[in-house]
């Protein structure tokens, strides 16, 4: 089945075992997820340099020449591989956190982690030969080995953003607001207008401040590019609706209004069709709390992950402090730099993924 971990289980290692489906709907919040991504790239990017500082001994030319080959530029590429990182190692966490409802409830189910090694092995070399890296990170019971059930994975993920922008239109519509703005002499938004008239072709728009000059600009070419990309490893895309962007006076904020209703919307529907059976959000937008109580109320799985400390403890609270997932934790921020190592090929994204999920769940079961 479809997952965005792409961790694949064999048949042939589930000897018999019955499944028991698992469809986990993950559902992001654009504006949300590019402000995460900003962070985390830049706490992945300085991890990576202290790492290879480390590796190079004080040999600084030896250290430039490893983070010249394995840093990658700031880009929506990376941006997008950052985040798909950490809801692939999410995916991974909530099967395991669902795994433990199901054998408190009474069920005995095999672990995920340990059909996903069989199919995928995780394997080191040592001077005595292999050696499979679940046994010496996540041991398993023979109670657990012995399990006659399994959860049978489904994950997908749908990004929220606003439609693209159409250029030639907004353009056609600075044209007919300068029109206007010449016959008033209004000569702020003359040059306000001029600005963004040579910078919207290229990609960047500009805010316009209250009193009337040029605010900050916003690139929505990046912006873009990093939901596409985003989409393309995780599920599908979402563009309902106009463009969210408006030139008036009062400029609001790129990609959030309308998109919390499309997304919202979709979740009821889901819910309604009994489609999924754990939902995730990632975001730090507090207008969710009341659509996580009512997805609790049916009796559903709800699961959250987003930056520690950007996230309204009321909307971790909604959803359990046990169900939050901090994008900030030192397992996943330890595991940045193989996301650049992984991009630019030095490593396997798979082995990089497995590596961190089975050091989370060995530091989950010592109750850190």
């Amino acid at each position: 089945m479809e997952r965005i971990s792409a961790h694949a289980i064999d048949p042939k290692h589930l000897d018999g075992c019955k499944p028991i489906p698992l469809n986990i709907g993950v559902y992001i919040d654009g504006y949300g997820a590019k402000k995460s991504a900003d962070m985390l790239y830049d706490m992945g990017d300085s991890k990576l340099y202290d790492h290879l500082r480390n590796q190079a001994k004080g040999e600084s030319s030896l250290q430039k020449q490893l983070y010249d080959k394995i840093h990658i530029p700031l880009g929506p590429e990376i941006y997008a591989e950052i985040i798909s990182f950490c809801l692939a190692l999410v995916e991974l966490h909530v099967v395991a956190v669902m795994e433990d409802r199901y054998r408190a409830a009474g069920t005995p189910v095999r672990p995920n982690a340990l059909l996903v090694n069989q199919s995928n092995p995780a394997e080191i070399e040592l001077n005595d030969g292999k050696h499979n890296v679940l046994g010496a990170l996540f041991p398993v019971t023979e109670e657990q080995w012995q399990a006659d059930h399994y959860l049978d994975v489904a994950c997908n993920g749908t990004i929220y953003s606003t439609k693209k922008i159409d250029r030639q239109r907004e353009i056609a519509r600075l044209n007919r607001e300068l029109a206007e703005a010449r016959h008033r002499d209004d000569t702020t938004r003359i040059a306000w207008i001029e600005h963004n008239l040579a910078t919207i072709p290229n990609g960047v728009f500009h805010r316009r401040n209250r009193d009337g000059s040029i605010g900050g600009p916003v690139d929505f070419d990046f912006v873009e590019s990093f939901y596409d990309a985003v989409s393309d490893r995780v599920g599908y895309y979402s563009r309902l609706g106009e463009s969210k962007v408006h030139w008036g006076y009062d400029l609001g904020d790129f990609g959030e209004k309308g998109v919390d209703c499309d997304l919202i919307m979709q979740v009821m529907d889901d819910l309604h069709a009994g489609t999924v059976d754990a939902f995730v959000f990632m975001t730090n937008d507090m207008d969710f709390f009341p659509l996580i109580e009512r997805i609790r109320a049916e009796g559903k799985a709800v699961f959250l992950c987003g930056l520690q400390g950007n996230v309204s403890n009321r909307l971790i609270r909604a959803a359990g402090r046990d169900a939050f997932f901090d994008l900030t934790s030192q397992q996943v921020v330890d595991s940045l730099p193989t996301v650049f190592m992984a991009a630019s090929g030095g490593v396997t994204r798979e082995l990089a993924l497995q590596w961190t999920f089975l050091a989370m769940l060995r530091e989950r079961r010592a109750g850190r």
